[in-house]
């Protein structure tokens, strides 16, 4: 059908298309008038990446867009959850306010799952938005304003303590679980300082009857000297007695010299080994303190148990560091989230919206009454032109009678065509 052949129909069947659309425009009127308002209440919140309630060194931060997005996303999964939406009904009491209910669409408030049933509702009318800003948009709809105003914002303190209770649960887990490992890895370290101590004691022991065995003794210049005079003097010592025997004066005198270099050395590595006992002592008194020492100082310590040591320390702080860190942001009281917002109580019903539904009505009326036109058209089809006439007959169209009563003229003569006039009747 072209378009002059539908505007053709269109006017002979004018009166169907202008009652489809009186129709469709009066149904939506007494439809948008019968419908229950409903009142949208909007809180909005801002989201911020950075936690300022911990003792990291750095805050995290949000550099990549699709991380930004990604984490908006999973607050607003987070706000659109059961779980708040069950904070919500538990702080406003709903299940204990039987109109509350009717208005969000339960007509019976005592069955045995009426908060299920509350929770499915709020979520119903709950809708959340997000955008590339940090701010999240909540709006709650329903046909009561001031409980919408009271659920948006019941929604948006729901979201706050379960935001604050999943960051500080796991801490403090991890805090408690940190606090049981403290009592094993402090028995490991005093297990491996009483073992150094006693090795310790031990070397003490043993160094007071051999303090030439000192790895400072063996490496000191000056005991270094000490040793190669006597052993020159041992030396000469010999010759003398088998040249000139052992009552030569000079042998005598070399005797008394070399007995002086052993005193000496002796009083040398006993006054040494003393100074290294008080060097360990004081460094195993820091470790008790908890403070570092030198496992290098002397050579008197063990060097695996001082290892163990070291690393039953260093065990033992890392851990201490977590379980503080842990027990610090265990007891946070402020989660990353503020109402920029608040949901007002509103003053006009968001639906239904008369204008838009007339205006909806008339499109669709339209398009709806041209479709009937253009159905029954079809199947009630009429010679209204002459173009009609040609498309159904494969004939000849010779002229053209006028509605006016004026005599018709002859259309003109396709080429090749001869024509002839009919005779005159009578």
């Amino acid at each position: 059908m072209s378009l002059r052949q539908f505007l053709r129909a269109l006017r002979a069947r004018f009166g169907i298309f202008v009652m489809t659309l009186v129709t469709m425009v009066v149904a939506a009127i007494v439809a948008s008038l019968l419908m229950t308002p409903s009142y949208r209440a909007t809180v909005s919140l801002l989201v911020d990446a950075k936690d300022e309630q911990t003792m990291s060194e750095a805050l995290h931060t949000l550099g990549l867009p699709q991380e930004h997005i990604s984490y908006l996303q999973t607050q607003a999964d987070i706000l659109s959850s059961p779980a708040v939406a069950r904070r919500v009904v538990q702080q406003l009491g709903l299940t204990r306010d039987p109109v509350d209910m009717e208005t969000l669409g339960i007509a019976k408030p005592n069955g045995p799952r009426v908060e299920d049933h509350l929770v499915e509702q709020l979520l119903k009318g709950l809708k959340v938005e997000t955008s590339q800003s940090d701010v999240i948009l909540a709006t709650f709809a329903c046909s009561d304003p001031r409980l919408a105003a009271s659920i948006a914002n019941s929604f948006a303190a729901a979201y706050t303590d379960t935001v604050l209770e999943l960051r500080v649960a796991p801490t403090r887990q991890a805090s408690a679980w940190f606090d049981q490992q403290l009592t094993t890895l402090r028995a490991n370290l005093e297990d491996a300082q009483r073992k150094l101590r006693a090795n310790h004691e031990l070397e003490q022991r043993a160094l007071a009857q051999h303090p030439e065995r000192l790895a400072v003794a063996r490496n000191d210049v000056f005991l270094g000297q000490l040793r190669a005079d006597l052993l020159h003097g041992e030396e000469k010592l010999r010759e003398l007695s088998t040249r000139y025997g052992v009552n030569y004066p000079d042998y005598q005198r070399q005797a008394s010299q070399n007995q002086e270099l052993r005193a000496r050395l002796r009083e040398e590595l006993n006054t040494m080994s003393t100074a290294v006992a008080s060097q360990e002592g004081e460094g195993l008194g820091a470790q008790r303190a908890g403070q570092p020492s030198d496992p290098q100082a002397s050579g008197l310590l063990d060097p695996v148990l001082q290892h163990n040591v070291d690393s039953a320390e260093k065990a033992y702080d890392t851990a201490l560091q977590h379980y503080l860190s842990s027990q610090v942001e265990g007891h946070a009281s402020q989660a990353n989230i503020a109402v920029l917002s608040p949901a007002a109580v509103p003053l006009r019903a968001a639906r239904p919206n008369l204008l838009l539904n007339i205006a909806l009505s008339l499109v669709t009326g339209l398009a709806l009454g041209c479709a009937l036109v253009a159905l029954t058209e079809r199947g009630d089809a009429r010679i209204r032109s002459v173009e009609d006439l040609t498309s159904v007959v494969e004939l000849p169209l010779l002229a053209v009678l006028s509605n006016d009563g004026r005599s018709a003229a002859l259309l003109p003569q396709p080429a090749g065509v001869h024509m002839r006039a009919l005779p005159k009747p009578g």
